[in-house]
């Protein structure tokens, strides 16, 4: 990718610490930096955190950027204002604080999620700077799903933050100190755009760092090998994952990838092994599932012991080489919004997805060409059982899929159109 201006100056803030990128939205937002600095733009990036941050260890990985931690605040007091929390709790007067210290040379600000979009809009209220937000779903109805599926006084939590969310949503869609919002999925941006007179526009997510990497003979090899420090749920090294899609002595390994403390995850898994599994197990015994991801929740390790063929997988450095050896990988969300990263890396490495509606939700992807969708238990076990029964099936699926995100998710590409809408 040719540099889009040697002089091109932005300020990113960020919604919270991107290293390691080992959860969908991290994965996104250092993907989209990643590809702005290699484009040879000059960035400013504010984190932030709750603690320090290893500040050479970020603008390694952002070559050409400078990075300045903001505090941020997790106090009880953060969840007592009209505020929402997520806004409460990334104060402003850090911000102001250091942008004393080290003033901006910029010609615009992006904030990089809704979370952080007031941190942005101090900055474009201050220095008179176009604005860009980056929204990576709806907020507020992430977190009326979570009120409904939450009970006590952890239900009325969520469902007093939904309705912050609601206001704060609504005064977004009309800032004067808004030049554009751009969203990660094409229903979010159909939704938004009825109710902002602020232009709002789709940008698709970037591409993961890697993937372009993905599927060849030697990156392939290297990715089966499970990093060093992974483990299994039993806590022994996991060995070199062999084999693959198209490979008939391979094992027939399904995966899901994804954080382990989120409840529209746990809800997803839940609905997979309890209407899903059962039958995919009778019909090929050999079957193996293995869940991938960060910070299991309390019990959960417990509850996949009980299931034939399961293993868990917990903090891995990375997901790859669970993508690369596994014959299919399985999104069976059940609520949510945005784009679920999760498909888009297992289509990167060339891994066949089966999907719900819900989960294949937010690109223009199509249906039994890209990947498999199906919304009942007994056509989602059928779709996922017939592609482990006909490799050949699994393997054209899956290069239709990478084909479509390395075309589709470019980088130069979705760079150059935030490019368009600053100027």
């Amino acid at each position: 990718m040719g540099p889009v201006s040697d002089s091109t100056r932005w300020i990113v803030v960020v919604e919270e610490p991107f290293l390691p990128a080992d959860a969908g939205g991290r994965v996104e937002t250092f993907s989209f930096l990643t590809a702005a600095a290699a484009a040879g733009i000059r960035m400013q990036i504010l984190v932030p955190a709750r603690e320090e941050l290893d500040i050479s260890a970020y603008e390694e990985a952002v070559p050409g950027s400078a990075v300045i931690r903001l505090h941020r605040d997790d106090s009880p007091r953060s969840h007592l204002t009209l505020r929402p929390f997520m806004h409460a709790s990334r104060p402003v007067g850090p911000l102001r604080r250091a942008l004393e210290a080290t003033p901006p040379r910029a010609d615009a600000v992006i904030s990089y999620s809704c979370r952080s979009s007031h941190l942005g809009e101090e900055i474009a209220r201050i220095w008179k700077l176009p604005h860009l937000v980056r929204a990576h779903n709806v907020d507020s109805e992430f977190f009326r799903v979570l009120a409904r599926s939450s009970s006590g006084p952890r239900a009325v939590a969520y469902e007093m933050e939904y309705h912050k969310l609601r206001l704060a949503e609504q005064e977004l869609h009309h800032s004067p100190l808004v030049t554009c919002i751009a969203d990660i999925s094409l229903e979010d941006h159909e939704w938004r755009r009825a109710r902002a007179s602020v232009p709002t526009f789709h940008l698709p997510p970037f591409l993961p760092v890697g993937a372009l990497r993905a599927g060849s003979p030697d990156s392939a090899a290297a990715a089966s090998l499970t990093p060093a420090g992974a483990g299994s749920a039993a806590g022994q090294p996991t060995a070199a994952l062999p084999g693959g899609v198209g490979d008939p002595a391979a094992d027939q390994r399904l995966v899901f990838v994804g954080s382990l403390d989120t409840s529209t995850n746990i809800e997803a898994l839940r609905w997979f092994l309890g209407g899903c599994w059962p039958t995919i197990r009778v019909r090929h015994p050999r079957a193996t599932f293995q869940v991938v991801g960060r910070r299991p929740e309390d019990g959960l390790a417990a509850w996949l012991a009980g299931f034939d063929g399961v293993e868990l997988h917990t903090d891995v450095p990375s997901v790859a080489g669970y993508l690369a050896a596994a014959s299919l990988s399985v999104n069976p969300m059940r609520s949510g919004s945005g784009v679920n990263i999760k498909a888009i890396e297992a289509m990167a490495s060339g891994t066949p997805v089966v999907s719900t509606p819900t989960g294949s939700r937010g690109l223009g992807w199509t249906a039994g060409t890209h990947l498999l969708v199906a919304d009942e238990p007994g056509a989602f076990a059928a779709a996922a059982c017939e592609l482990l029964a006909d490799p050949a099936r699994a393997a054209e699926i899956g290069a239709a899929g990478r084909a479509y995100v390395l075309h589709e998710l470019d980088h130069a590409a979705l760079i150059r159109e935030i490019q368009k809408h600053l100027s």
